[in-house]
């Protein structure tokens, strides 16, 4: 039996979802890990990252890897291990192929052997599928922590 997950706007067959879901976690665990060149490899050339957290869109495989890089590089210099949970994976699979996502990610740093919530974020995704697996062709990141204060746009 083919079971679909329903996600409110269209349905994607289980096994997409599962797809989704182990692309996910070996992206996130190779950020978390600090290997951004694996995690670079995550995103289509031309690849874009928007979030409400930075100034300007981030474009291309080498502003990834200086943005990966940096927040490395703030990390270690805190001696902090970072880790991103990501859930409620919303799949919305479009006619040209490419499958929107929603999802709730929170952030938690560990520094000194303790743990705290660093930021609560929506990720906001369209992935697209190459020959290597889905790749981030589009990435919209909202901090929640950025939505309340003035001058900041909620999105939707």
């Amino acid at each position: 039996m083919d079971q679909t997950v329903i996600s409110g706007k269209g349905d994607a067959p289980a096994e997409v979802c599962s797809r989704i879901d182990q692309f996910y976690a070996r992206q996130m665990q190779a950020l978390d890990d600090g290997d951004i060149a694996a995690w670079v490899d995550t995103f289509t050339d031309d690849g874009v990252f928007v979030s409400n957290g930075l100034p300007d869109p981030v474009e291309g495989r080498s502003g990834l890897t200086a943005l990966g890089g940096e927040a490395v590089a703030r990390l270690d210099a805190k001696g902090a291990i970072r880790r991103h949970f990501v859930f409620n994976v919303i799949v919305e699979p479009l006619a040209d192929g490419v499958l929107r996502t929603t999802c709730y990610v929170p952030v938690f740093d560990t520094v000194d052997g303790v743990t705290q919530l660093t930021t609560s974020t929506v990720m906001r995704d369209e992935l697209v599928g190459s020959r290597d697996g889905l790749l981030v062709r589009h990435r919209t990141v909202t901090r929640d922590d950025l939505l309340a204060k003035p001058g900041r746009g909620n999105s939707t």
